[in-house]
């Protein structure tokens, strides 16, 4: 032991560790991060790592997937009610009316428009034409109003012209109130055009002043009877009543009514 001299071991070289691989692909989308974190403190996920990705992808697909359905959905419903409007639906349109016109027919008839079209959609289209409307002006009308088909030509509509007639109202008076407003055709007689009428004549109108007013504001036998009866005695109390000023009086909401002329 004396003369022998120890011998050292050599550690083994350090070797260094291999690089990791790239990703394969990008990390979590930017839209989807908020979703990645939200389940993973749940722990519905697993620790970041190359399965986040698919778990992201399949979200995203997913919510393609819905929004599609939904856009679908909703193009079923639209084309049903398309097909709800039926033949009369279908002839109307045949004769120029558009598209929104028709479904505005569809939602303010009150349920599943199918008027017979033989018995009710052309006779009323001919008696509108012969009262000097244009096409144009018929299709108007009806979409605004189409409760006229609900009414009978002889005994409901045509009382509403003759009275017109008897205001003094000549054919291009007539077409032009029914064309702006409809439903004064639908409007009893009895208890609202003839009293309203009345009650313009106790103001101080002239037969010829309700048709001007009838004829270039229709919309005014719209309103109530009490709401015409105090503008108008306001309007009247203190020299303001005219047709001009009650044509934009009758319009005007409360507010601006008591601002503009009280």
């Amino acid at each position: 032991l004396s003369g022998s001299t120890p011998t050292l071991r050599r550690r083994p070289a350090l070797t260094a560790m291999p690089p990791l691989p790239p990703p394969t692909r990008p990390l979590l989308p930017r839209r989807l991060l908020p979703l990645w974190m939200a389940a993973a403190v749940v722990g519905a996920l697993p620790r970041w790592s190359s399965h986040s990705w698919a778990i992201g992808d399949s979200l995203g697909e997913r919510s393609l997937r819905s929004s599609t359905c939904r856009r679908r959905i909703v193009a079923r419903r639209n084309s049903a009610g398309a097909e709800d409007l039926s033949s009369a639906g279908e002839y109307l349109l045949s004769l120029g009316m558009r598209q929104d016109q028709l479904q505005k027919v569809a939602s303010r008839y009150g349920r599943k428009f199918n008027p017979d079209v033989d018995d009710s959609v052309k006779p009323l289209l001919q008696w509108l034409t012969g009262l000097g409307l244009t096409d144009e002006q018929s299709m108007s009308a009806i979409a605004m109003g189409p409760g006229m088909f609900r009414c009978t030509i002889g005994a409901n509509l045509k009382p509403h012209v003759q009275w017109m007639t008897g205001l003094g109202m000549d054919g291009s008076q007539i077409a032009k109130a029914i064309a702006s407003h409809s439903h004064i055709l639908t409007y009893s007689l009895e208890e609202n055009l003839k009293p309203k009428a009345q009650l313009l004549r106790e103001r101080g109108f002239t037969t010829a002043e309700i048709a001007r007013t009838l004829t270039g504001l229709p919309q005014l036998f719209s309103y109530s009877s009490t709401r015409l009866a105090h503008r108008t005695s306001f309007l009247q109390a203190r020299g303001l009543l005219t047709e001009t000023s009650l044509r934009s009086a009758i319009v005007m909401t409360d507010a601006k009514f008591a601002a503009r002329f009280e």
